[in-house]
């Protein structure tokens, strides 16, 4: 088979719904994708594999070293394909062995996304507090981690599971619910965003992805490299790096992020009866 034929069995393509993914890691993990193929590797075994690698970054991300950093900015990549990859091997044996999409494996994948790299930020913290014995970093990363798990979202879908469970004629009909359950679910509205014609909605869609995800995790990539070649700087008398002012970064827009997504939900759900 073509390189082609297995872009059309395997990726989201149309329902593509993030645009550093169409631009940049679907132009990669599809050769990945193709050797798991290969190997007749699972959706779920590839889910494991992804565990496996973000774990593993965990213990070298704690290294100030020029090797332990390179090794930590390749697990991390291969991390993120083989998120992408799990999925491209589910919609290509949906399409040649008439398998059915597995809500269990569907759990798993964002089970390990949900606490991949929040932990790799936390895990630049004890990185940050061994090169430069800087306590108050490993409390940095724990609040840049707590932020970008996204608990708001996490914790209204909780509620209004609830709701559905409890009354569910009553949410079906009530079209305040079916908005907030729309809003949950997202994917509908950035795909109209990643493939409409609307050039504005585009690029704040792009912003973003730069700023959040996934631009988080190919920052934390960039970063660890230049910190494997470029010593740590002096600023306002204390040593510093970069992987430092990513946490920094991290620590104000994240949490910030999460506050805002607080009150929205807050907001929405005074809204429901």
């Amino acid at each position: 088979m073509k390189l082609s034929g297995y872009r059309y069995l395997c990726q989201k393509n149309e329902e593509e719904n993030y645009l550093l993914d169409k631009l940049i890691f679907r132009r990669i993990s599809i050769f990945l994708t193709i050797i798991l193929i290969k190997f007749r590797i699972r959706p779920n075994q590839a889910t494991l594999l992804s565990l496996l690698a973000s774990l593993a970054s965990l213990y070298f991300l704690t290294f100030n070293s020029r090797r332990e950093m390179l090794i930590a900015a390749f697990l991390i990549l291969l991390y993120y394909l083989l998120d992408h990859s799990d999925g491209e091997l589910a919609r290509y044996y949906q399409q040649t062995e008439v398998r059915c999409a597995s809500l269990a494996g569907q759990y798993f994948d964002v089970l390990v996304h949900r606490y991949s790299s929040n932990l790799m930020v936390f895990f630049i913290g004890i990185s940050i507090y061994r090169a430069f014995g800087y306590f108050w970093a490993l409390l940095l990363g724990f609040v840049a981690c707590i932020g970008i798990s996204s608990f708001p979202n996490v914790m209204a879908a909780q509620v209004v599971a609830g709701r559905v469970a409890r009354d569910r004629e009553k949410v079906f009909s009530d079209e305040k619910m079916t908005r907030i359950l729309q809003i949950l679910e997202r994917k509908q509205g950035q795909i109209k965003a990643v493939h409409g014609r609307d050039i504005r909605r585009k690029l704040r869609k792009l912003a973003g992805e730069i700023l959040f995800f996934p631009g988080h995790i190919i920052l934390l990539i960039i970063v660890l490299i230049a910190d494997a070649y470029l010593a740590p700087r002096t600023v306002f008398g204390r040593p510093c790096n970069l992987r430092l002012l990513l946490l920094l970064f991290f620590t104000v827009i994240f949490p910030l992020k999460t506050v805002v997504q607080s009150i929205n939900w807050i907001r929405r759900l005074k809204e429901i009866t």
